[in-house]
């Protein structure tokens, strides 16, 4: 099979061919579709993990998917050959298992959920990790009606998915993005307001749109002071989420904010949800560009430069 794939460690990822996978007894074998593009993807392609997780080589690269079930273990009777299935493959050491290639094999690592026909393949597999994301950091908020929350990070994969999940809730969100397309964009995902996060002042114009402090707060860009000096801004008693592991829990808790590091976790039933709402209509799945998995390197590029929405990957 093609895959796109870490083979020696002192190279970052690139396309190669590699034995089809084998399923086991307790697995699943997926002709892959469609896969997106995460953050982790990229430090992982890029090698950078090589020193701080083991790696079973040749490590694919990727986490999301969608597909056809091709082959079905004998010990398995919760799913069939030619089942249409979105999922995520846990990063769980060593890292080997990976979407980003034309064929996937997985037992537990292998989280699963059937895919609606009403749901294209590129809109399902743009949403594993970052709705599951979004979902953990907007129930570690816990907005109600008419809270205000402010959402950093909100025009990309995961930030799009919490504007939603948060104004679900009713909540007043506050997104950052910058003044036209990005402003429009988080708008119709249904922000309230926006704030400009390229022009300095940025603490007054939220205290602007929230005098008497933020309930919530949820950043998945920030890293330690710039994280906190946002985290500042939400009242006592108010709540912070982060998904980059910038919050000083016990500080904040001093001012009775309840702050949590979230670690975006799917599992088959949210996956069925987001599924259901996307293929209803009432989630947007925004999927900015698609390559072709030989391009792999140009997605990578793509997202670095910043995405509106999700970059997926185009393979079968």
């Amino acid at each position: 099979m093609k895959a796109f794939a870490l083979t020696a460690a002192d190279q970052p990822a690139a396309l190669t061919d590699l034995p089809d996978p084998v399923v086991a007894a307790d697995g699943v074998l997926v002709r892959v579709h469609a896969a997106s593009v995460n953050g982790f993807d990229l430090f992982e392609a890029s090698g950078g993990l090589m020193g701080m997780m083991p790696h079973d080589l040749p490590t694919v690269i990727g986490r999301d998917l969608a597909g056809s079930v091709i082959a079905v273990g004998s010990d398995r009777s919760d799913i069939k050959v030619g089942d249409e299935v979105l999922g995520f493959v846990t990063s769980a050491p060593p890292l080997h298992n990976g979407t980003w290639a034309e064929l996937v094999a997985g037992n537990a690592d292998l989280i699963l959920a059937s895919k609606p026909a009403g749901l294209n393949w590129d809109a399902a597999a743009a949403i594993p990790l970052a709705a599951s994301t979004a979902c953990d950091a907007v129930d570690a908020v816990d907005p109600g009606p008419g809270d205000t929350v402010l959402i950093m990070g909100s025009t990309g994969g995961v930030g799009a998915f919490a504007v939603q999940f948060a104004a679900q809730r009713g909540a007043h969100v506050i997104a950052s993005a910058l003044p036209g397309e990005d402003d429009a964009f988080v708008r119709a995902l249904g922000a309230t307001d926006t704030i400009d996060y390229s022009r300095t002042g940025l603490g007054d114009t939220v205290r602007g749109l929230a005098p008497n402090g933020l309930v919530g707060l949820i950043d998945v860009v920030s890293r330690g002071e710039a994280f906190m000096a946002l985290a500042a801004l939400v009242q006592d008693g108010g709540r912070a989420a982060t998904t980059l592991g910038a919050a000083d829990v016990a500080t904040l808790a001093e001012r009775d904010v309840r702050a949590t590091n979230v670690m975006g976790t799917p599992t088959p039933a949210k996956l069925a949800s987001f599924a259901s709402q996307a293929a209803a209509g009432t989630l947007g799945v925004p999927v900015q560009q698609t390559f072709a998995l030989a391009d792999a390197p140009s997605a990578i590029a793509s997202f670095s430069a910043g995405t509106r929405g999700k970059i997926v990957l185009t393979i079968g």
